[in-house]
């Protein structure tokens, strides 16, 4: 019996320490403490499209305005990771 189709996944993105804790992460102090991740998978002849959308959460000014600017980096690393994604989905699914 095959269940339903996912349309999205959510999660909150944060760095931690040995307790849990949410903390700053090690490589900048603006970067902010919690990052909405929103998945959603669409559809279109066959073919499954997944898009990433992130934001930050419960950010100061400065925080929103340091995560807008590393916007364009970002779409290298994801895209990067998600090519290698579909390869080990096509390999071993």
């Amino acid at each position: 019996m095959v269940g339903p189709a996912f349309e999205k996944i959510v999660w909150v993105n944060s760095f931690s320490d040995e307790a849990g804790n949410i903390v700053r992460a090690p490589f900048s102090d603006l970067i902010p403490l919690e990052i909405r991740n929103v998945v959603t998978f669409s559809e279109n002849n066959g073919v499954t499209t997944m898009t990433l959308c992130s934001g930050p959460i419960n950010a100061t000014e400065e925080e929103r305005s340091f995560f807008e600017g590393m916007l364009e980096s970002m779409q290298e690393g994801f895209g990067g990771t998600f090519d290698q994604l579909e390869e080990y989905l096509a390999d071993h699914c």
